[in-house]
């Protein structure tokens, strides 16, 4: 039995590994807060990104960072960039899977069921362990690599609890602090996961018939990964976190979504002057209304015009071009009963 080392270089590789998780998880969350609020091509988008921030940083970056700190005595330790990548893949997939069953047809205040928790946290759980154990896959050594199944289980348990929380805290965390609670024992969560994944390997000279073997001509070294894996990170968490930071809050689209539903609930609405203004019983020249409408006879009142209750002069004619109305009094003598105003 070879003597394996998975602290290599001291605590700065763990202490970059749960960094990486924490961030990568705190950012998929606060994409989720908002994918909820959003519809449609928004939500999908939202929804891509908090795939593209758990799966990439949260979960590969943490994963492969850890593990460049494994080392067997003796012996150099080289990694198949396909394979390496391939687990990247993997990772993303099933984070993003998980956020898109769980957001499907799902109202804003609708209960997530625990037997759909259960189940979309084992298929996630069941992700994040392939993407593991395909990182582990990608290394080039002359051993061979065994597994304690004891501990293989446990890994796999302590990934299903942190896959569940991460759903979990995507469909009801709102508020960055509780967010940012939710994301260091998550983070915590994932780096457990990996390191007793880990501590379930036995390396043993290549010679020896039980065992994979992870031989094999080529690979990259382990230093080689270490630079540009920091810088994907980085660049991930800097643009992922300015969507974050130039786009309004849950609560905001929310608002605004409300709004723009009420303005297209008053437009979609027919205008009807009868209802739109109070009007008084009677207007001010003692015209009677109907419903709130003045009633002219079918005509608009005007010069030249009748009104429907006037009553023309006796003899025919309209002093000054005007029609009388009883009760009204005309600028020029009339002969109406009572006078008139026109």
């Amino acid at each position: 039995m070879l003597h394996v080392r998975s602290f290599a270089d001291g605590p700065l590789i763990p202490l970059l590994s749960y960094v990486a998780s924490f961030v990568g998880v705190f950012l998929g969350l606060r994409c989720a807060t908002r994918a909820r609020a959003c519809h449609g091509a928004s939500r999908g988008r939202w929804l891509l990104l908090a795939a593209v921030a758990i799966g990439s940083t949260g979960i590969w970056a943490m994963d492969f960072l850890a593990l460049l700190g494994f080392s067997v005595v003796g012996e150099t330790t080289r990694y198949n960039v396909v394979i390496a990548f391939a687990s990247l893949l993997v990772a993303m997939v099933a984070a993003g899977a998980g956020l898109l069953i769980i957001s499907v047809d799902r109202g804003d205040d609708s209960a997530l069921a625990v037997g759909g928790l259960i189940v979309f946290g084992l298929l996630l759980g069941a992700g994040l362990t392939v993407a593991h154990y395909l990182a582990m896959a990608a290394m080039r050594m002359p051993v061979r690599l065994s597994y304690d199944p004891v501990l293989v289980v446990l890994s796999f348990v302590i990934a299903v609890a942190a896959a569940t929380g991460i759903l979990l805290g995507a469909t009801r965390l709102r508020g960055a602090w509780p967010t940012l609670g939710a994301s260091l024992g998550l983070g915590a969560l994932l780096c457990g996961m990996h390191y007793t994944a880990m501590a379930a390997v036995h390396v043993s000279p290549a010679s020896r018939p039980a065992g994979l073997v992870v031989g094999g001509a080529g690979g990259t070294a382990a230093s080689s990964f270490l630079l540009p894996v920091i810088l994907s990170v980085s660049i991930v968490a800097f643009l992922v976190c300015a969507s974050i930071a130039l786009s309004p809050t849950e609560d905001a689209i929310r608002y605004d979504a409300a709004l723009l539903d009420r303005i297209r609930r008053h437009t979609e609405t027919p205008f009807d002057a009868r209802t739109a203004v109070l009007r008084p019983s009677r207007n001010t020249g003692g015209v009677p209304l109907r419903n709130g409408v003045p009633v002219w006879n079918g005509a608009a009142p005007g010069r030249d015009t009748p009104f429907g209750n006037d009553t023309p002069f006796s003899n025919g004619t309209r002093p000054g071009g005007y029609w009388c109305r009883t009760g009204c009094r005309c600028p020029v003598a009339c002969r109406c009963p009572g006078g008139c105003r026109c």
